[in-house]
């Protein structure tokens, strides 16, 4: 019976811990007019996130206000860039689309593949930006890095970010307390992983 009500405890301790920090994603999110305030908001999230999976005890407001501030224009900065190759590969492939000769429709296979690869890295953009603290750069060129090197845990985070988005859009009244938190801890349990064993790796090299 200890264990049970242990257990019981510890799901509903991660579901207060979740819906908290979505709502300051989403307060944060709103404090800095939207278009400002989504990037350093998400990475705030990650930032708290990842901490929780390192099993660091952390105030999580102050740990959440000290890393939308501080990194504020790095995470905006990530985002623009972000915004600007998914504005770019939409528009190729509306072109691609629009285009009327047979030969050049072989050109929707390739803008396919870019398209996969883009959504993909988006996968370890942010948990990358808050693990390694890099610059905006290397965070996207190690993001596909990893992304390249772990086909399978790819897959798995693309599989449950994917569920979970299902059954959200079946349940959206959940959507103000879990629709950023659940998806941030899933992509920072999984790239967690990846960093550890990379970090395993480059030890052994070393030796």
């Amino acid at each position: 019976m200890g264990a049970f009500m242990r257990g019981i405890y510890g799901i509903s301790e991660w579901v207060t811990r979740l819906m908290y920090v979505n709502l300051l994603w989403i307060l944060f999110t709103f404090l800095g007019l939207v278009v400002l305030g989504f990037f350093p908001a998400t990475t705030a999230m990650f930032a708290v996130v990842r901490k929780w999976v390192m099993k660091e005890d952390i105030h999580v407001f102050q740990t959440f206000w000290e890393v939308y501030k501080d990194e504020f224009i790095k995470s905006n900065g990530a985002g623009l860039i972000i915004i600007a190759l998914g504005c770019f590969l939409y528009s190729n492939m509306k072109i691609v689309e629009a285009i009327t000769l047979p030969i050049l429709k072989l050109l929707y296979i390739p803008n396919v593949v870019m398209i996969l690869i883009f959504l993909l890295t988006l996968l370890y953009i942010f948990p990358v930006l808050v693990h390694f603290k890099v610059g905006v750069r290397a965070a996207i060129k190690n993001a596909v890095i990893l992304m390249t090197i772990n086909p399978i845990t790819t897959f798995v985070m693309t599989v449950l970010t994917g569920g979970f988005f299902l059954i959200l859009g079946k349940f959206p009244g959940f959507i103000p307390f879990f629709s950023g938190s659940v998806p941030a801890l899933l992509l920072m349990f999984f790239s967690s992983n990846v960093f550890t064993k990379l970090q395993r790796v480059e030890g052994a090299y070393e030796k």
